[in-house]
């Protein structure tokens, strides 16, 4: 017959161990059952996100492509877009890295006014004011490391990091308009000359792009391991659209709306 003192010593034992593997397995079984807003199941070292991303990119030009008149543009806007895919991996729960590749267009307009000389309608030569216009179709495949940062659980990350663009084709459509009224080019007999419209990269060599890049987002859950995330990107060149003309850059604020998946 077992002894009550062997049989409490027994239960006790038990009752540790137990207790033990309950609170080993607790912080486990939480993360399982309650979701990260940031489209992750459970937010360990190695969780994995995928995400899909697309919208409009806001691009500002500086300086411009050189033009062939005696001018020189002082910047330039436009809107392009982007969309792409990021896979963002855990390192712990507060900080993470990001490999994000993207399609983007750069697309931007140039315009600068100045003084031409051009006849008038009677044939004599007087100074108008005339209008010069590149409108830039440019476009990128990229690719970029970035380091995330989580917040906490209200869903905002920041992020930082660097990336490299691939040029993908891109077309320049060179213009000059005479905006003075009752004035026509001597070549074209128009208010009109058009200088070049055609593929970028046609007598130009188009520069590999890199970038630093910073942003903002908010991640909001949708369910279990699924999250949608506005998202705010600057992205900062630090080389230029083409081989010759160091001036001409085009950072751009990349604005986009992504669904994030935990794996």
């Amino acid at each position: 017959m077992i002894e009550r003192s062997t049989l409490t010593t027994v239960l006790v034992r038990a009752l540790v161990l137990v207790i033990i593997a309950m609170a080993s397995a607790t912080p486990t079984l939480i993360a399982q059952r309650i979701p990260s807003a940031h489209g992750f199941q459970q937010t360990y070292p190695g969780a994995i996100a995928i995400g899909l991303s697309a919208g409009p990119n806001f691009n500002v030009g500086m300086s411009g492509p050189r033009a062939t008149c005696d001018c020189e543009f002082d910047g330039g806007t436009g809107i392009g877009s982007h969309a792409g895919l990021h896979l963002d991996v855990h390192l712990n729960r507060w900080f993470g890295l990001r490999l994000q590749g993207l399609y983007e267009d750069y697309s931007s307009v140039y315009e600068s006014d100045f003084a031409v000389a051009v006849f008038d309608e009677t044939g004599a030569t007087a100074d108008a004011t005339a209008r010069r216009r590149a409108d830039v179709s440019l476009h990128y495949v990229g690719i970029s490391f970035q380091s995330v940062w989580f917040t906490g659980p209200a869903g905002m990350y920041l992020l930082a990091g660097a990336g490299v663009g691939f040029f993908a084709g891109g077309t320049l459509r060179d213009e000059e308009f005479i905006t003075t009224p009752g004035f026509v080019y001597p070549s074209t007999g128009t208010s009109t000359q058009l200088y070049e419209d055609g593929d970028l990269d046609q007598g130009r060599d188009p520069v590999r792009r890199a970038s630093l890049i910073v942003g903002v987002g908010y991640s909001v859950p949708l369910a279990r391991g699924i999250a949608i995330a506005p998202e705010l990107q600057f992205d900062y060149p630090l080389t230029s659209v083409i081989e010759g003309n160091a001036d001409w850059s085009i950072p751009t604020i990349r604005t986009s709306v992504g669904l994030r998946f935990g794996l």
